[in-house]
């Protein structure tokens, strides 16, 4: 008794043990996992939010400076008007109060302030240069064009000059006005220019028309506000919007630069937090790991002390009542017979034929009687299951089952389905003769079933070709299974050959 209450003692103190064990674990498991819960909690609310606000600022920064670039290579006033709409559409995504809730401070908001300015002037600019080319532009078309008519026309005033290489050469000259980008370059054409006017007035006649034309191209190229100094003007403004262009384009690099060097103190607070959080719930894993350990130690004692208790009390008992048991056997015997029967047909499978043709074979040998195997083959049962379906198919093989078992009905013979739509049959003690005879008869009762198969090309209904082979032991004792199934299924194919829906037979030599 004594012994008794000591065990259980040490029972309930190990199961104890085990539990405040596992109840540790568990309240320093969710005191880490509370820490982890508010990091994770203040990243999800907070540095992500804000650094999804980031890259969205940065994103419409370099936007707006791929806006600006376009808007200071504009070649037209709509294409401008388009670029500043999609500049104003931008500053205005900028400066939403969404964004600015954590981003926004007086140095920011200075910075976006003088950005605006400096699009608008910068957009004043392309406007003037815009304008100014496209004056220019006009001015020397209808120059060239008055140029044009005069080479082509037949006015004698003017045949002296119709023939100038001078005013062609000339001609080319002003044509370089507009492709020039240089100051220097427009300032060293001027003079080439200046060379040439002189050049032809000098070699053209006296007539006053021609040195009236001679006056008019050197005062619309060369007087004030003339060709040269309008292309000096658009050189000049050119030069003005790209430098405002790049002032602007610096601006809003320096917004990018502040906003990711707020995102880089934001990600490095994040970073900090995980880091510790990361050591807290190292340590935590280390800690569980060790008081993990100590409780499979403890539930190891545990489990050993129950095995040597009761498991091997319960082993002998179990052992007492499987000698004892007759049901057991009963259950294994059942399984045996399920296994040897197909599930199908209900009759026996190739694996009992397996059996049965090893016992049969031995009986024959030792009375010295006469074996008969049949390997029996319904005709055309593919194009039967092709037709009518496999579930039709399957009816008609439980049908041709029956149909053999009523046949074959001695207790001492043995039918089987061999596999597909083969089924085999051992009749011991059975002669050619009287093998001829079931045979004949098992052909005739499948075909008196009357199934119906518009398919076969042999009768109206379901058929079958028999193989039949005898073996005589008082003639031939050494001979194996194999070889009496090889005739009978020899016989199946000269049966088959022959036109199916017959019996062949083939004896032992």
């Amino acid at each position: 008794m004594a012994n008794k209450k000591k065990t259980l003692q040490f029972f309930v103190l190990a199961q104890c043990s085990v539990m405040g064990l596992f109840l540790f674990i568990l309240a320093m498991s969710i005191f880490r996992l509370d820490d982890v819960r508010k990091i994770l909690s203040d990243v999800a609310t907070t540095s992500i939010p804000t650094l999804s606000q980031a890259t969205e600022i940065t994103r419409e920064v370099q936007h707006l400076i791929s806006l600006t670039a376009r808007l200071t290579a504009s070649e037209n006033q709509s294409s401008r008007r388009i670029v500043k709409a999609a500049l104003d559409d931008s500053l205005n995504r900028l400066r939403a109060p969404i964004i600015h809730d954590e981003f926004s401070d007086k140095y920011l908001m200075t910075q976006l302030s003088v950005l605006v300015q400096e699009i608008d002037e910068l957009n004043a600019l392309v406007t003037q240069r815009i304008d100014v080319e496209k004056e220019v532009s006009v001015e020397r078309e209808a120059l060239f064009d008055y140029l044009n008519s005069i080479f082509e026309g037949n006015d004698e005033q003017f045949v002296d000059l119709q023939h100038s290489k001078m005013l062609v050469s000339l001609i080319l000259q002003i044509a370089q006005i507009n492709q020039q980008f240089q100051l220097h370059e427009l300032r060293l054409l001027e003079g080439n220019i200046e060379n040439s006017i002189a050049q032809l007035r000098a070699t053209s006649n006296n007539s006053a028309s021609s040195q009236a034309l001679v006056s008019s191209l050197e005062e619309a190229v060369l007087d004030e506000w003339g060709m040269i100094d309008k292309q000096a003007n658009v050189m000049r403004i050119r030069g003005r919007s790209r430098g405002r262009g790049s002032f602007v384009e610096h601006l809003a690099e320096e917004v990018a630069s502040n906003i990711e060097y707020r995102t880089a103190s934001i990600t490095q607070a994040t970073y900090e937090h995980a880091d510790n959080a990361n050591r807290s719930v190292t340590k935590q894993i280390s800690l569980s790991l060790a008081l993990s350990l100590i409780v499979m130690l403890i539930c190891c004692a545990i489990i050993f002390y129950i095995y040597k208790r009761i498991i091997l009390r319960l082993i002998a008992l179990t052992n007492l009542v499987e000698n004892d048991s007759e049901a057991v056997k009963s259950q294994e015997a059942e399984l045996i017979n399920l296994s040897l029967s197909d599930a199908l047909t209900n009759i026996p499978n190739r694996r009992a034929f397996e059996l049965e043709i090893e016992k049969s074979r031995a009986m024959a040998k030792r009375h010295k009687w006469p074996l008969t195997v049949l390997m029996i083959d319904v005709d055309h049962f593919k194009a039967y299951n092709d037709h009518y379906g496999h579930t039709q198919g399957d009816a008609c093989l439980k049908k041709v089952a029956k149909g053999l078992n009523k046949a074959i009905a001695r207790n001492t013979d043995f039918c089987a389905r061999y596999g597909g739509e083969e089924f085999v049959a051992i009749m011991p003690n059975t002669d050619q003769r009287g093998a001829g005879i079931k045979a004949e008869e098992a052909r005739e009762i499948i075909e008196q079933l009357h199934i119906a198969h518009a398919k076969s090309n042999v009768s109206d209904y379901i058929t079958v070709s028999i193989g039949a082979a005898t073996f005589y032991f008082d003639e031939q004792n050494d001979w194996q299974p194999d070889t009496l199934l090889n005739l009978a299924d020899n016989a199946l194919y000269q049966a088959k050959n022959a036109g199916r829906n017959r019996c062949v037979f083939i004896r032992q030599p």
